[in-house]
């Protein structure tokens, strides 16, 4: 049997980390660019925040959680060239398809969409919903094959493929804004033609390799996997919409709190990255057996933790001191929440750890019932809370919506295969962190104090959690260096 091999676990995550980081890093870059008094405000960044957001849904919905799904069939096709194929070529063929039914169903319903929202520039959806759209198909894509690349242990293709998607879109971002028009519209257009660049690519690079198929059988059952996934793929969707569309009356703040969920979703998608070196292993594990290598499950997650919890005490300060030097606008407010709205992806990836059991049993019909919970309270708090807390309103709602999401995994999932967690690393002390984190911020907002003291005091209660929880496995750590 293997056992964990950390040397190549760390690598691979450093390397998964690193190019996960780049295209958040680069679009956090060109932002001191397109942003000024002369250029893009923060109404600006809300309605291109808005704009993401019809993205984000066009991604759902055509991807349609073949993510997931690739991360699960691969291994039940990966020894069989010819049922490899079939799941390469059908996965992309029916992303196209759900691609292209979206925009017609965009295209009969553009008014009525449009009227959903109050400011003048997002009412016209066609000027920019298909462009939108485009780029969320073409996500779609490209995350797939991504994470079949991750799968495969293909480092390179998945380097290529991260790369490519990063400096072509943002290449393309600043000609649509500089060339066409500097609004939230020469933005879109920009990643709606860069991202397409890459898509046809990887489309063009895999019919040629698989094949242009449809097996019907194999995503038969790939559909049953992932369609209690895809609803709540919605419903998550949902869950980052509705404190959006509610502070959407109020255009300055939510170009203000779209800056820092914009940061979050950067360090969201570069913990992805240590979330995808990961996962494969655990579910290797898994296959071999849950009790036979319970240990082995255990020491992956712990890991993947302490590298979440690290990540996030480490970023919180430089992302703050970034948006007060770099930024003109009201958009540098923005540094004043990162503290707060970085820590909620603690529970997230504690969600994420307990949920790839879940995943793993097929069990996958859970999400819809936790999430249905969990976005009736969602929406709920922000219709109570965001006309009067404003941005505050928004962090409580999301915050408590991702701690009822963590719950419900655990307990779900130690009840279909209950595995003896140290507790401690993995729900305890987290929680712990949130809270005092929580804490200092009422404090900061009730004495009016510096929002750089608060925040260096968060980031000091992460590490020091982490060095008492981890002091043998660092000093192991030190010793092999």
């Amino acid at each position: 049997m293997r056992s964990v091999n950390v040397k190549e676990h760390l690598k691979l995550s450093l390397i998964y980390t690193a190019v996960a980081a780049v295209p958040p890093v680069i679009q956090v870059l060109i932002q001191p660019v397109i942003e000024g008094n002369s250029r893009l405000n923060a109404a600006d960044f809300a309605q291109i925040g808005m704009a993401e957001m019809v993205t984000s849904l066009a991604f759902t919905i055509s991807l349609f959680s073949m993510g997931n799904a690739i991360s699960r069939f691969f291994y039940d096709v990966n020894d069989d060239r010819k049922e490899y194929n079939n799941l390469v070529s059908s996965v992309y063929s029916s992303i196209l398809f759900r691609g292209f039914l979206l925009l017609i169903l965009a295209f009969v319903f553009r008014d009525y969409i449009g009227n959903l929202f109050s400011q003048e520039g997002l009412r016209d959806f066609s000027t920019y919903g298909f462009a939108a759209i485009i780029t969320g198909i073409n996500r779609s894509i490209n995350i797939s094959a991504a994470t079949l690349y991750r799968n495969e242990k293909r480092v390179k293709a998945f380097i290529i493929v991260n790369l490519a998607t990063a400096l072509v879109r943002t290449g393309f971002q600043l000609i649509g804004l500089f060339y066409f028009e500097m609004s939230f519209l020469g933005y879109v257009y920009g990643s709606a033609i860069g991202s397409s660049v890459v898509s046809a690519g990887v489309l063009i690079y895999s019919y040629r390799r698989c094949g242009f198929r449809y097996n019907r059988n194999l995503m038969s059952s790939m559909n049953r996997f992932a369609w209690p996934l895809f609803q709540y793929g919605l419903l998550a969707w949902g869950l980052t919409f509705a404190d959006k569309y509610f502070l959407e009356k109020f255009p300055s703040d939510l170009g203000i709190y779209f800056t820092a969920v914009n940061f979050a979703m950067g360090m969201q998608i570069i913990m992805q990255g240590l979330q995808g070196a990961t996962q494969p292993e655990i579910f290797r594990y898994m296959k071999e057996g849950i009790k036979l290598r319970e240990e082995e499950i255990k020491s992956m997650s712990n890991m993947l933790m302490a590298q979440s919890q690290a990540l996030i005490a480490l970023a919180i300060i430089p992302v703050m001191l970034y948006l007060t030097f770099f930024y003109e606008t009201d958009v540098r407010f923005a540094s004043a929440f990162i503290a707060l709205i970085f820590i909620r992806y603690l529970p997230r990836t504690q969600y994420v750890i307990f949920s790839l059991v879940v995943y793993y049993e097929k069990k996958t019909q859970f999400f819809l019932y936790l999430n249905l919970v969990t976005l009736s309270l969602n929406v709920l708090l922000n219709f109570l809370l965001i006309p009067h807390l404003l941005i505050y309103g928004a962090v409580i709602s999301i915050m408590v919506s991702d701690i009822i999401q963590l719950l419900g995994a655990y307990f779900y999932a130690q009840r279909i295969a209950p595995i003896r967690w140290n507790l401690w690393k993995l729900m305890y002390s987290p929680l712990i962190c949130v809270s005092a984190i929580i804490l200092f911020e009422i404090i900061k907002e009730f004495f009016g104090l510096n929002q750089y003291i608060t925040a260096s005091v968060s980031v000091m209660v992460l590490l020091v959690s982490l060095v008492l929880l981890y002091r043998r496995e660092i000093a192991k750590l030190i010793n092999r260096i």
